[in-house]
């Protein structure tokens, strides 16, 4: 008898514990779309459509504590992506790991919209060659970087399924490391189906909880890159290091803006300065501004960069884009550790890793 009951118990103690768990999603869709031949070099190899298959693993945190980190619920996961760029000789496919988070604007009902975030690496198995493949001026190294962000309109058919249709703008560069980089931009369309594993009915939180600090934080820190000394050719690799300081100001619960500094000293802008006989310094400085988002421990940015003092002989441009991403460690949550790309209009340049300290 004491079996029996010691049994029940623990069957007991596992239904409550399921009870309270939060819902996850088991997910596939498929993707559908073009590449942007964003110069006129890539207008040759750009007139496919890719497409796709994508698996995934996520779930929703219903607490207070999770609802406050962005004043929403949302998922956060991962994802395994297969791309087909429908030009094999040249292109060939790729396999991405991703990790994604996706708050919603709505969630009231059966049908959810949601903006997601993803960030992961690549694997590429068809990349430039001079020799055999010399037209993929896209992608020069088999391992990249993969950047996406999706709006995302999700319809609960019951507490087991969900539908999904997305749009998708997907980045893959390697950050510069190797050239030539031109890096290949393509929006895509998706639907799929998520199982849906412990659904529970999500119910508007108190107002109580709608409070946020104010206060401005202050942020120092460093960055790290390898750059080709050749911006259109393959060449070797030379260090980038550099500087950053600046101010987050949070307007909302998850909004902010954002002012800093960036000062750098390139060594293959150094070596480009040698090589052609410039009198070109490879030490750049800049002024920065722009939007944030800060959901929990992540940091999104988007900023402007004006330089102050470039090697103008080598950079023509005066102003660059900057996206920005961060994620809080330790229990102080005060330093960050990420990754940033630097781009010109259209073209991305190169990225860079970055440790940050937040000063509140």
């Amino acid at each position: 008898m004491k079996k029996i009951d010691t049994i029940l118990f623990i069957i007991l103690i596992q239904t409550s514990m399921l009870a309270q768990m939060n819902p996850t999603f088991i997910g596939a869709k498929s993707h559908y779309g073009f590449i942007i031949a964003h110069s006129p070099e890539l207008k040759s190899i750009s007139q496919t459509n890719p497409y796709g298959l994508q698996l995934e693993y996520s779930w929703l945190k219903t607490s207070d504590k999770a609802w406050k980190t962005c004043f929403c619920y949302g998922k956060s996961g991962f994802a395994f992506a297969y791309f087909n760029y429908a030009n094999p000789d040249i292109l060939g496919d790729s396999y991405n790991l991703i990790y994604f988070v996706e708050p919603y604007f709505t969630y009231k009902g059966p049908l959810k919209f949601s903006l997601r975030g993803s960030v992961g690496v690549t694997y590429l198995d068809r990349i430039f060659d001079q020799d055999t493949n010399p037209e993929n001026l896209l992608f020069s190294t088999h391992l990249s970087f993969y950047l996406a962000l999706s709006l995302n309109l999700n319809y609960h058919i019951n507490n087991n399924y969900a539908i999904n249709a997305s749009l998708s703008y997907n980045h893959i560069s390697n950050g510069g490391q190797k050239q030539p980089n031109k890096g290949m931009n393509f929006p895509t369309f998706s639907i799929g189906v998520d199982k849906i594993i412990n659904n529970i009915e999500l119910k508007r939180k108190p107002k109580s909880l709608k409070s946020y600090d104010t206060s401005i934080d202050y942020y120092l820190g460093s960055f790290v890159s390898l750059r080709s000394s050749d911006r259109e050719a393959e060449a070797s690799n030379h260090l980038l290091i550099g500087f950053t300081g600046g101010m987050l100001r949070p307007v909302s619960g998850i909004n902010g803006l954002n002012a800093g500094i960036e000062l750098w000293y390139d060594f293959s802008d150094q070596e480009i300065a040698t090589q052609q006989g410039i009198n070109d310094s490879a030490f750049s400085s800049s002024i920065t501004a722009g939007h944030h988002f800060s959901i929990g421990s992540f940091y999104f940015l988007q900023q402007l960069g004006f330089y102050i003092t470039r090697p103008k002989n080598i950079q023509s441009n005066w102003l660059y884009q900057r996206y920005s991403f961060w994620y809080s460690i330790g229990k102080s949550k005060r330093w960050t550790i990420g990754a940033s790309l630097i781009a010109y209009g259209k073209v991305a340049d190169h990225m860079d890793g970055r440790l940050i300290y937040l000063i509140n």
